[in-house]
């Protein structure tokens, strides 16, 4: 194969204007041409007919051609000459493909509904085989003959279409191709190809731009333009998983007719989850009237600046919605006026993104990373089904902060929003996990429950610790500080305003600064979520020990449990606000991690787990055949004493039922005579004995593959899943879906967790160790 490099020198000497001062030359290529092209053992069609028809056949034996004793293999080339039809009646496979391209060629190549394997590169030659390279000429149905048959490239990393030896002319060519060599092989395309699908499957593809052609043109991936598949889009580009693309060209990276007076896209463009697609042009444009982009978009051009994908087309659909997008290299890239993101968002190198004039989102139901930079973006939308936003640096919203619902997980880094002073903070749900310091630039002249509501998790008793500021100001940059420490303080040894006693109080506070010195009144809430409170009125505002300034606003608000002062805004510098209770059993960050039943020797087992206790005194059990009449007592577990770590109890109860089901509910009590029940559940008969518990393996894990196994008898349907460290601290809640369950375990960092998977019917928990 060697000497086809130089018989295409040759051809491009014979075309330019002074070919005949070489005409020694030009005879030397020739002969070349008519002695050395093809190998050893290359076979050539002598008629049409079928593949594993021998007698169409002939093979080159080194010095001439000669009849063929068998068919072609995955180790010979193969020539179909001029006004022959190949036709594939089983599955075959070739080293190098060559097919004549004289001008308005009729079929060369019929794959009948069958595909064949190339282990080297596709070719067209004019004249006689061997012949002499060349683009591929217009014609019908050159190859064919339906969108299932198909030409899968296989074998080692290698340029399958070499610069000059192809080309889109062949208009109504009717087959798909499959890029699918193996996990980290590369194939190259040097020339424009044209198609009914292109699917890469496997390895990497290199779309190349022809830098000696006036203008510089792209290796093009194309789609077949006859009316027959209608007047509009057509063909499907398809990367999928594990597969990449990487495309050195601005515009015509795919489409369907690039050349008429109204130009057609491709019809879809899929990269699908966990593939990825490289770009590497200046411009990128993307021909196509659909995008499905669920794995990676990487940005690479290394130098000056980069766009985003866009079109050029009138009819193609512009991308705005991604799932992972990263950039490499030192350019920087300019993003469009909105974006979605349900992924990842990454820098590698010393580029980078410019959200400056971007409204963004972030969605979906998975956890997505921001890493590698601090974003900055003009406005950001965050509405989030499941998972969280962990943001590696400090964010900063230039506009407007929308948080419709979801996490974001700061990480210890600072959020700050509004420094254009053209937007304000919508809050309608969700939270800001690990964030030390709020900073609201330009905040506006009134707080509402909208713009002056700010969602802090809790990261040590779960639940948000919702700040919230009603009332009129003087305008200023507001700056919120969370510091936060676990637990409570049971003898804070002040009185609040009235003479009222302040029984508990919680460590963690908020310090406010930054607004303009104002008289004016303002209304402070602190939310006490997700911690045990009997009654809203039982909660006061406080400080950390010492009361808070101004009066006290008796709260009935039993969802957000708002502890509430009216003050001025002059009150708030210099002063640690947090959550106290004049009641004892109010704020007491008692968590209930499980409660679950099983039978074992024909004696129900009732098992229990508090994430922390303080104070407890016993835990009541209590059992019902009907839930909604009579609950009966049936027996005590006195608390194993204060603890903040997690806590495991177990019952036995021996008086077995008939009744079909038997629920049970657990009470615990302090010392003080304040108590809290369990959620109840029920233990079915005719299913009362799990035959193994939950498995999680390996265990302890260190590395590889993880798996889960739940007993045969417990329905995963509706079922929730908690993981809590070994301080009883909540680290996820979610649904319970294997894969995501899995994902989230890949995630944590080495330590001891206890691992609960609870549904109305019963619950089952395990210890799990990652190191």
């Amino acid at each position: 194969m060697k000497t086809r490099g130089k018989t295409l020198a040759c051809r491009a000497l014979f075309q330019s204007r002074i070919y005949f001062i070489f005409s020694a030359v030009a005879f030397h290529c020739l002969y070349l041409n008519a002695s050395f092209s093809q190998e050893t053992g290359a076979y050539r069609t002598i008629a049409s007919g079928n593949f594993e028809n021998i007698s169409i056949w002939h093979m080159y034996d080194g010095a001439i051609w000669t009849a063929a004793s068998t068919k072609p293999t995955l180790v010979n080339d193969i020539y179909i000459d001029q006004n022959h039809v190949l036709t594939l009646t089983a599955n075959e496979e070739v080293k190098n493909l060559f097919i004549n391209a004289e001008a308005f060629a009729a079929q060369k190549l019929n794959l009948n509904n069958r595909n064949l394997n190339i282990y080297g590169t596709l070719q067209a030659f004019d004249g006689a085989a061997p012949g002499i390279p060349s683009g591929a000429n217009a014609s019908t149905d050159w190859i064919g003959n339906s969108i299932s048959s198909t030409i899968t490239f296989k074998g080692t990393s290698r340029t399958i279409i070499p610069d000059g030896t192809w080309s889109a002319q062949s208009t109504n060519s009717r087959y798909s191709v499959i890029f699918d060599p193996g996990e980290g092989v590369e194939l190259t395309t040097q020339r424009a190809f044209k198609a009914l699908r292109f699917t890469i499957r496997s390895g990497i593809v290199n779309q190349k731009i022809n830098t000696t052609s006036i203008p510089i043109a792209c290796a093009t991936f194309s789609f077949n333009t006859n009316i027959s598949f209608g007047a509009n889009e057509f063909g499907d580009f398809i990367i999928e998983n594990g597969a990449k693309l990487i495309s050195e060209c601005s515009s015509d990276i795919i489409f369907r007719s690039g050349t008429s007076t109204t130009p057609k896209p491709a019809s879809l463009f899929d990269l699908q989850s966990g593939a990825e697609l490289i770009l590497e042009g200046a411009s990128p444009q993307i021909e196509a009237a659909n995008f499905q982009l669920n794995g990676k978009v990487t940005f690479r051009k290394n130098s000056g600046t980069q766009s985003f994908i866009s079109k050029s087309f009138a009819s193609s659909a512009l991308p705005l919605t991604f799932h992972d997008i990263e950039i490499q290299g030192s350019q920087n890239v300019i993003l469009p006026a909105t974006l979605s993101i349900s992924g990842n968002i990454s820098k590698v190198g010393y580029g980078a993104f410019n959200f400056t004039n971007t409204s963004l989102s972030l969605t979906g139901s998975a956890d997505q990373h921001i890493t590698g930079f601090a974003l900055s973006t003009r406005d950001l939308t965050v509405d989030k089904t499941g998972g969280e936003v962990n943001l590696e640096q400090n964010l900063s919203v230039l506009r407007n902060l929308i948080m419709l619902d979801g996490k974001l997980n700061f990480q210890n880094n600072s959020l700050t929003i509004n420094n254009s002073n053209a937007g304000s903070l919508d809050y309608q749900g969700g939270s800001w996990e690990n964030l030390t310091t709020f900073s609201y630039a330009n905040v506006p002249s009134t707080f509402n429950a909208s713009n002056g509501t700010f969602p802090f998790g809790d990261r040590y008793h779960g639940g948000i610790r919702k700040v919230q500021m009603l009332g009129t100001n003087s305008g200023g940059n507001l700056i919120i500080n969370y510091t936060e420490y676990k637990g409570a303080d049971f003898n804070p040894g002040f009185d609040d305003t009235g003479g009222i006693p302040i029984l508990y109080r919680l460590f963690s506070y908020f310090n406010f600064s930054g607004l303009n010195a104002s008289s004016n009144p303002l209304e402070l809430r602190i939310s006490a979520n997700k911690l045990i409170v009997d009654q809203p009125e039982d909660l006061r505002l406080v400080c950390t020990g010492y009361a808070a300034p101004g009066l006290h606003i008796e709260s009935a608000d039993s969802i957000n449990l708002w502890a509430v002062r009216s003050m001025t805004i002059d009150d708030l510098p210099g002063k640690n606000f947090t959550i106290g209770s004049f009641r004892k059993l109010s704020i007491l960050p008692v968590t209930w991690l499980s409660l679950s039943t099983k039978t074992i020797a024909n004696i129900n087992q009732i098992n229990w787990s508090v994430a922390t206790e303080k104070d407890n005194e016993k835990f009541e059990i209590y059992r019902s055949e009907d839930p909604s009449k009579d609950w009966t007592k049936i027996g005590e577990v006195p608390s194993k004493g204060d603890s903040h770590s997690p806590a495991f109890y177990s019952f036995f109860d021996e008086n077995l039922s008939k009744s079909t089901s038997i629920y049970y509910k657990i009470k615990v009590i302090d010392f003080f005579g304040e108590w809290d029940w369990s959620k109840v559940v029920r233990l079915a008969n005719e299913q009362t004995t799990l035959k193994e518990q939950v498995s999680i393996y390996p265990n302890p894990h260190t590395s590889g593959e993880i798996k889960v196994s739940l007993p045969d008898s417990f329905n995963p349907e509706n079922t929730q899943v908690l993981i809590y460290s070994t301080q009883g601290i909540l680290i996820s809640s979610f649904s319970f879906n294997e894969v995501e369950f899995i994902e989230k375990l890949q995630v944590l960092n080495p330590g001891l967790y206890f691992i609960t998977f609870s549904n109305s019917d019963t619950s089952l928990q395990t210890k799990w160790i990652k190191r």
